[in-house]
């Protein structure tokens, strides 16, 4: 059972061996697991690091005591290799004419299965004040990967969730197929002043917990369409709660495990013969003896003696 193994401090992915193929529309790098799939070749030194990396969340993602991958593992991969699809843009232009959503740098296609990044924007940008060359943590990649291994479950839990553990990994790995566990206060800092607040800033705002834990996936989407230059304050939010019930709130009253064990529960679509509607469960276990509120202020005051000044907006609108 899940509930018996221990919660994992760490974890170093061991280097993945691939196989290069050239085809007729760009290259294909072949895994144990994965086909990743560019328009152009990539060089030996990335290919370690994103095989290693892309390797490494499922494996990751397995080593904590909740029921966090669907029961089915052939979930989104390709019927004839029996591998998970990777596809590497080079140029932002390219990714959108690919159907990437505009004002995102990659994407998970539940449909498909597949994922897709813009690899121009997978690398952290060189510090002004740096002789260092860009790091390439795949921050987005990571995101993206916990997505698509987690399949039918994305669509099984609130966005709030979904999106927070994607978060959760990306913050935590702080190399290729290397995540610490054990100081995730400070790693989800850094990530944030990376991703959104710059390095300096310490002061963030993002939706109460009673918007986040009440949007659903389509309020969720049109939001980030109608408000795309704010859009990460969401994630950011989900992120903080996530590790709220990750660390603070569940680890031993079991709430996040009982709400990631339930089953999927499908109701049949009136007048649609042979399609189902997936109701998401209930979320009162996790909230159970904690309003909102409650749980606002735990949060303010945690991240505060992080150094993370952190206020809830008041309005309907992230």
């Amino acid at each position: 059972m899940a509930n018996a193994k221990p919660w994992p401090s760490a974890f170093n992915a061991p280097t993945a061996k691939w196989t290069a193929k050239e085809v007729e529309n760009g290259h294909v790098y072949i895994t144990q697991s994965y086909l990743i799939l560019s328009d152009e070749a990539l060089g030996k030194n990335r290919l370690d690091e994103m095989t290693r990396m892309v390797e490494s969340v499922r494996k990751a993602l397995e080593l904590f005591p909740l029921d966090l991958l669907p029961e089915h593992r052939n979930e989104a991969k390709n019927k004839t290799s029996n591998r998970h699809i990777v596809r590497i843009v080079t140029s932002q232009k390219k990714y959108l004419a690919m159907g990437g959503p505009k004002g995102s740098i990659g994407f998970y296609d539940g449909r498909s299965g597949e994922v897709t990044v813009s690899l121009e924007r997978l690398i952290e940008p060189k510090s002004a004040n740096s002789r260092l060359e860009p790091r390439q943590r795949y921050r987005l990649l990571v995101h993206e990967l916990v997505h698509q291994a987690m399949g039918e479950k994305l669509i099984a839990l609130p966005p709030w969730f979904s999106e927070g553990m994607a978060e959760y990994m990306a913050a935590t790995q702080f190399a290729p197929g290397r995540f610490n566990f054990k100081n995730t206060s400070r790693q989800i800092i850094e990530h944030l002043q990376t991703c959104w607040l710059g390095k300096r800033k310490n002061e963030i705002t993002i939706p109460s917990v009673e918007m986040l834990s009440g949007m659903t996936h389509k309020a969720w989407n049109n939001d980030n369409h109608i408000n795309p230059q704010n859009a990460y304050a969401k994630y950011a939010g989900s992120l903080l709660l996530t590790h709220y019930q990750m660390e603070l709130a569940s680890r031993n009253l079991g709430g996040l495990r009982g709400f990631l064990a339930k089953k999927i529960e499908y109701r049949p679509i009136r007048g649609r013969p042979g399609r189902f509607l997936q109701i998401l469960p209930s979320q009162d276990i996790l909230w159970e003896g904690r309003n909102h509120k409650k749980v606002e202020k735990q949060l303010v005051n945690y991240w505060k003696e992080k150094g993370l000044k952190l206020q809830f907006a008041t309005n309907k609108a992230p």
